[in-house]
């Protein structure tokens, strides 16, 4: 897929746009911990972690529950040009970054481009969450060996950390074991977050600084589709993808506990 170019968006006023050091943290890192499997299994804390982008110049110092920052292993979604030719700021702390870059799609600027309808939105975002699941092949064996078997915590993470993070993590949770209605509901919790996001995205001016909040956020409906298609075998795209049986139970083995 040939990445979009990014024309058309509106480019705020330099002085209205807050700079990382006025957004000096993560805003929507968090750790999925404690959510309930189908067999009465918990997820362990400490395994995997998402968040929207970190900046240079962030003031975070530890991770969720106190553990130690940087994350040994970071997954970055972006596609490159997000970046614009800025190193990642995690790598010079100590992590190892790798990139799997999705589809270009689902970055910040061409969501928030044109603003269509409700529900004209709410049907491309459908679909672009499917498009993800079915183009897996060119990102989920690497993303399942790493959750399985690289350094942990793991962090997951895009621009906001909503869209390609949110079907990212909802997938790996599903073929985990955790019940739906706990991912759905993790989803959707990027909603508590949508002001700062906001700055955030400003910042790497992905978005109007005076953009309504409202635009950042989710709805969980996008995510339906998704999970639907998980609900007979939540491990299906991932053997369609070619991920390993092998990865997938030592997935679930690090990240559930009590099973």
């Amino acid at each position: 897929m040939v990445p979009a170019s990014r024309t058309d968006q509106p480019t705020p006023s330099p002085a209205a746009i807050p700079t990382p050091a006025s957004v000096p943290s993560l805003a929507n890192l968090r750790d999925l911990d404690g959510l309930p499997t189908t067999d009465g299994g918990r997820t362990r804390p400490g395994v995997l972690w998402r968040s929207d982008a970190p900046l240079p110049g962030d003031a975070t110092t530890h991770g969720p529950g106190g553990l130690a920052w940087p994350p040994p292993t970071v997954v970055d979604l972006r596609n490159p040009e997000e970046l614009e030719g800025h190193p990642h700021p995690l790598p010079a702390l100590g992590s190892r970054l790798v990139e799997l870059p999705l589809i270009r799609a689902l970055a910040p600027d061409v969501l928030m481009r044109g603003a269509p309808p409700e529900r004209e939105q709410r049907r491309t975002l459908d679909e672009l969450y499917l498009l993800l699941v079915r183009i897996g092949e060119a990102w989920l064996p690497e993303l399942v060996r790493l959750a399985a078997h690289a350094p942990g915590p793991l962090l997951v993470h895009c621009a906001a950390g909503k869209d390609r993070t949110g079907v990212a993590v909802a997938l790996l949770l599903r073929a985990a074991g955790v019940e739906r209605a706990a991912v759905a509901a993790d989803f959707a919790a990027t909603n508590s977050h949508r002001v700062a996001l906001r700055d955030r995205l400003a910042a790497q001016n992905s978005v109007p600084a005076d953009a309504d909040p409202a635009r950042i956020g989710v709805d969980p409906a996008h995510l339906e589709p998704v999970l639907d298609l998980l609900d007979a075998d939540p491990r299906a795209p991932f053997r369609e993808a070619g991920v390993p049986e092998a990865d997938l139970d030592a997935w679930r083995a690090r990240l559930v506990d009590g099973r």
